[in-house]
């Protein structure tokens, strides 16, 4: 067989190399050339207009459900009420002002409420920020904020006698909101669909209630054998030699503060007592003395000694005299001038022993 062999030489070589590598380059221009048109077709559009989102549309009131309804008289703002569920305490609540406080949302603002609450006669209460509910004009519930950005914020409490609450409710009202119209109710419960209490700027406040008597019911008692005596003078209780002989002076008024054995909304009315025990040594109790108003109605006293009174019971020993000091209760702000002081014959008698007044009739 016959072999053929080629070969080729330096400068063939030469020519192939340079005619791949040109049409490599030219591969290659044409590429950058492509890319650069494109580039520049690109350059040569107009640019558009960024994005804009729309702006949110105000809102036209609280976005809450319908609130609960108030079936009787509103209440002028600042007024105190009392409520069914907790009638020893009076709460007042101001009217609703925007704040400065940031909002969570741009739509909203900060409205504030300001609260306070206080014990009118004893015991402890909680205050729940829960149970006042801010309403729009059109009654529905505005909504409270995740967190309560206001200074001095009502916290869920405890009050009594000595201590009350005081702190700022927020809500989140439309930013364009105008308060003028807004209301705010009490509930129990912040799911009841029924308000307790209602105050708006169209409210009322309270017509006062008239004190100038006391609290207690006219109480019939039998007086026929039981002279009475002016006060400042003897009144006798004394039977066959044996019994008592004391001088009530006229009650005179005294401040008390509030405490667990006073009610909040009652003042002090004092009477001074001595007792002297003839024949025999006295037994007296102060369930004995009863103080009754110009009307026959009585003044309470508490089942704990009021400060400054000092009688519970005591024995006192024949010819000795004791003094006393005995505390009644009148409303707050009542005017009294005219009063019966009875000493019964037992704690739980109808039956007086003796008696003094401030104009005895003859």
């Amino acid at each position: 067989m016959t072999h053929w062999a080629f070969s080729i030489g330096h400068d063939e070589r030469s020519v192939l190399l340079h005619r791949a590598t040109r049409r490599d380059s030219s591969l290659a221009v044409a590429a950058i050339t492509t890319a650069a048109l494109i580039a520049l077709a690109g350059c040569s559009e107009p640019s558009s207009s960024p994005t804009t989102r729309p702006a949110p549309t105000p809102l036209s009131g609280c976005t809450g459900t319908a609130g609960p309804t108030f079936t009787g008289k509103a209440t002028s703002w600042d007024a105190p009420v009392t409520t069914s569920d907790q009638s020893a305490v009076a709460t007042d609540v101001s009217a609703p002002v925007l704040s400065p406080a940031p909002a969570e949302q741009s739509r909203y603002r900060i409205a504030s409420v300001h609260v306070s609450a206080r014990v009118v006669q004893n015991g402890s209460y909680v205050v729940a920020p829960g149970s006042l509910v801010l309403l729009d004009p059109a009654g529905k519930i505005c909504p409270r904020p995740a967190t309560n950005p206001l200074p001095q914020t009502l916290d869920l409490t405890t009050i009594d006698e000595t201590k009350g609450a005081d702190g700022n409710v927020a809500f989140l009202v439309p930013a364009n909101a105008t308060l003028a119209d807004y209301s705010v109710v009490y509930v129990a419960q912040p799911t009841d669909r029924t308000a307790l209490a209602q105050w708006s700027g169209k409210g009322t406040a309270p017509s006062r209630t008239v004190t100038d008597a006391c609290a207690g019911q006219r109480t019939t008692y039998d007086r026929s054998t039981a002279p009475t005596a002016r006060f400042g003078a003897a009144g006798s209780s004394i039977s066959d030699d044996i019994g008592t002989v004391a001088i009530a002076q006229q009650p005179v008024g005294r401040k008390l503060a509030p405490s667990s054995s006073v009610p909040g909304n009652v003042q002090g009315l004092a009477v001074d007592l001595a007792v002297t025990a003839r024949g025999a040594d006295a037994y007296i109790d102060r369930r004995q003395f009863v103080l009754l108003d110009g009307g026959g109605r009585a003044c309470g006293f508490g089942n704990v000694p009021s400060p400054g009174e000092n009688l519970t019971s005591a024995l006192i020993k024949a010819g000795s005299t004791a003094r006393y000091t005995l505390i009644f209760w009148a409303p707050t702000g009542a005017t009294l001038s005219s009063f019966t002081l009875l000493q019964l014959t037992e704690p739980t008698s109808k039956k007086v022993a003796a008696a003094w007044a401030t104009t005895p009739k003859p």
